[in-house]
C-alpha cells in the first residue's frame, strides 16, 4: 500500500494545538506517518513538552529558523519584533538536552517513493532557514519550480510563511501546511495537510482547539499582546 502522510509545521510551543492536530491524524484512516517541517518553538511558551513530543510522533523533524536560533541561543536582529521575547525567554528555559535536540535536527530531508521524489524544508530551497515562499509571489515560485526540475524533486514541502497553500505545474507539487500553533491566513484554527503519495492529492485540515493556555502563557510573561489576539484572529 502506498503511504498517506501528515505534514505538520510552525508549531511554536503551542502544546493544546499540537495535541489536538496530532488527535486529529490519530483519527484519519490511513495515515502512516508524520513529517514536522519545524519551529518547534518561539512566540509561545511550552516549549519543552512540544519537542518532546513532536519527536516521539514524528517520523522526520525539519529545523526551522526558531529553532536554530533557540539552540545556538542568538537571536538574529531582523527577525520578527514579536518573536524576540519570547525566543529570550525560550532561550533560558530550555534545558542543554533541549538545545543540543535543536541544533542536531536536519535542515531538509529528502525521499523516495516509488514514483516520486520528496523534499521537506523550513524554509525555501535557496535559504532553508530564513527564505518564504508566498502563494502569490510569482517570481519565487518560478524559481522553486526551476530548483525542483534541477534536482529533480515532484513534490517540495515547506512553512515559515504560516500560511497553507497548494500549486501544482507540470506534475510539480509545491505546498505548505500552514502552522499549528499560529495561523495567519485569516483563519485561527491549527492547520496542517494530508498527503496521499498515490494520486499525489495534498488536503488542507483545519482544526479547532482552545488557545487559552498559550494566551495566559504569553500574558504571565507579559509578551506582545498581539500574539494571543492572532491566536483569536488568525491575522
Amino acid at each position: 500500500m502506498r503511504p498517506i502522510l501528515a505534514i505538520i509545521s510552525d508549531i511554536h510551543a503551542n502544546l493544546d494545538a499540537l495535541r489536538a492536530v496530532l488527535t486529529d491524524i490519530h483519527f484519519y484512516k490511513g495515515v502512516d506517518r508524520i513529517y514536522c517541517l519545524g519551529d518547534l518553538v518561539g512566540y509561545y511558551t511550552q516549549p519543552i513538552p512540544v519537542i518532546h513530543l513532536t519527536l516521539a510522533k514524528c517520523k522526520v523533524v525539519i529545523k526551522g529558523n526558531h529553532d536554530h536560533a533557540a539552540a545556538l541561543g542568538v537571536i538574529p536582529e531582523y527577525y520578527r519584533p514579536d518573536s524576540l521575547e519570547p525566543l529570550d525567554w525560550t532561550n533560558q528555559n530550555l534545558s542543554i538536552r533541549e538545545r543540543r535536540i535543536l541544533h542536531a535536527l536536519p535542515i531538509m530531508h529528502t525521499e523516495r517513493t516509488t514514483n516520486k521524489k520528496l523534499m521537506f524544508i523550513h524554509g525555501g530551497p535557496e535559504y532553508p532557514l530564513d527564505q518564504y515562499i508566498y502563494p502569490e509571489d510569482i517570481t519565487d515560485l518560478n524559481s522553486t519550480f526551476e530548483f525542483m526540475k534541477l534536482i529533480k524533486v515532484d513534490t517540495l514541502f515547506l512553512g515559515h510563511t504560516h500560511i497553507p497553500f497548494k500549486i501544482y505545474r507540470d506534475g510539480l507539487t509545491i505546498c505548505n501546511p500552514g502552522s499549528v500553533g499560529q495561523p495567519r491566513d485569516g483563519d485561527p484554527r491549527a492547520s496542517y495537510i494530508i498527503y496521499n503519495v498515490a494520486n499525489d492529492d495534498v488536503e488542507i485540515r483545519r482544526v479547532s482547539y482552545d488557545p487559552t493556555t498559550a494566551i495566559k502563557g504569553i500574558e504571565k510573561h507579559h509578551f506582545a499582546a498581539e500574539l494571543g489576539e492572532r491566536l483569536l484572529t488568525g491575522k
